[in-house]
């Protein structure tokens, strides 16, 4: 019955924002307080806000959702992170955040940087990550693999501490360098770039 006297967006109950997603249909409807969302179509988009179904299905996950959320702001402990090795890349794609003198001319951190760096990672992690996990380390960049021989050492000291990963445009991913992150279970993400828009 509780459902029945309230509405969305009424001011006599919770209060939903709709957002465009780009389709010509639907639109998405959500609670950026509890993380809850629903797809509607935009034609009954005042139906659903006045109706009880929607309003139901919120009402019943609400408090839930609003519990993990406070759990994910402010609560949870990080375990991964993304590690720069290098500010330098061999590519030049136009929608790189990372500056054109800087990847043509930044710094690598060097193999004795790394290895410091993990050992206070690994530091950190035992504080925050529980016992008989490994957290993730995700060697990002510009392109990590100009720095291979920093990288490999880190994840040859540290394999037993870290879940490594590799993000790279793969222009520098050869048979050894597969061959040496795979053997230690280290992933591998490709991005799909390219220094000329035909390939």
């Amino acid at each position: 019955m509780a459902a029945q006297s309230q509405c969305f967006n009424s001011g006599n109950g919770p209060t939903l924002q709709t957002f465009d997603i780009g389709h010509g249909d639907y639109l998405a409807v959500i609670d950026p307080d509890t993380a809850f969302w629903s797809l509607v179509r935009k034609e009954r988009l005042g139906g659903i806000l006045s109706g009880e179904e929607l309003l139901g299905e919120y009402l019943e996950k609400r408090d839930r959702f609003a519990q993990e959320m406070d759990m994910l702001r402010f609560h949870l402990k990080p375990s991964a992170v993304y590690f720069n090795p290098t500010e330098r890349c061999n590519l030049d794609c136009t929608y790189c955040y990372i500056p054109g003198t800087m990847r043509r001319g930044g710094k690598h951190m060097s193999e004795a940087l790394v290895l410091e760096s993990l050992a206070r990672l690994e530091d950190y992690f035992a504080t925050t990550v529980a016992a008989g996990r490994r957290p993730q380390v995700i060697f990002h960049g510009a392109e990590p693999l100009l720095n291979r021989r920093a990288i490999f050492a880190g994840i040859e000291a540290y394999q037993d501490s870290f879940r490594f990963g590799v993000q790279t445009n793969a222009t520098l991913l050869d048979d050894e360098a597969v061959s040496f992150l795979t053997a230690r279970g280290c992933s591998i993400g490709l991005s799909l770039d390219a220094p000329v828009a035909e390939i």
